[in-house]
């Protein structure tokens, strides 16, 4: 059995995990894909309305669920003794090498992520949460209610080709997996966590304020503390 090690590059790292034995192992690759999906992350940020974005970490492992490939999500990431919300992406992800449906994949779940931080902020400075920790887990959210509005923190090309789940603009992703079921192992992963800590840079919670500043202003009184974007 090999294993992979943990391995990090700039904002996105390897998380490690087991790897079956096979003639053809598939580290080399994946390393490639974690800086490819470094290199993608930094596109998304420099045309953005903000300069940082989330955290992701990439799992060496292919997630299915009821034979339905998983291509991504958020969830509180183990960091230590600690939990903080970022992206996570599975191993047919960061191996797909069609930027075009990695970016947009990657741009919805920035989008759930910059939800948790509006969330977080927004309760936190209304002193009705505590600062920097959400829970989700009694909401009862659909997805679409976790997303921000795209046009207020992407570049304009990234907000008008925004994606929803089971979007064919990420088809790509599934074909390029065909295969990877002999270099990693196949799990179905447990429920994304929706408990944790969120570390937000200032140039985010800048962002967040203004945004609120100008609903209230639209609206001619005060924005709603936990107030959580725009359905998309």
């Amino acid at each position: 059995m090999n294993s992979a090690s943990p391995t990090r590059s700039d904002g996105v790292w390897l998380a490690g995990g087991r790897l079956p034995m096979t003639a053809d192992p598939p580290l080399a690759r994946l390393m490639k894909g974690v800086e490819r999906i470094a290199s993608i992350r930094a596109e998304i940020a420099n045309a953005a309305r903000v300069a940082t974005m989330p955290p992701v970490e990439v799992v060496p492992y292919i997630w299915t669920r009821e034979r339905v490939l998983i291509c991504g999500r958020v969830t509180a990431l183990r960091q230590g003794e600690g939990a903080f919300f970022g992206v996570q992406l599975p191993a047919p992800t960061a191996l797909c090498t069609d930027r075009a449906a990695v970016r947009a994949l990657l741009v919805h779940e920035f989008a759930h992520w910059f939800y948790i931080a509006t969330r977080v902020v927004n309760g936190s400075e209304s002193g009705e949460k505590e600062a920097g920790t959400l829970d989700l887990r009694n909401e009862g959210l659909a997805e679409s209610d976790t997303q921000i509005d795209a046009q207020d923190w992407f570049g304009e090309e990234d907000a008008r080709s925004f994606i929803q789940h089971g979007d064919s603009a990420t088809r790509s992703i599934s074909s390029q997996a065909a295969g990877l079921e002999q270099q990693f192992y196949v799990v179905s992963p447990r429920m994304g966590d929706t408990a944790g800590s969120i570390d937000i840079s200032d140039d985010v919670k800048e962002h967040i304020r203004s945004l609120r500043l100008q609903r209230s202003l639209c609206s001619g009184s005060s924005l709603e503390p936990g107030y959580p974007g725009t359905k998309l």
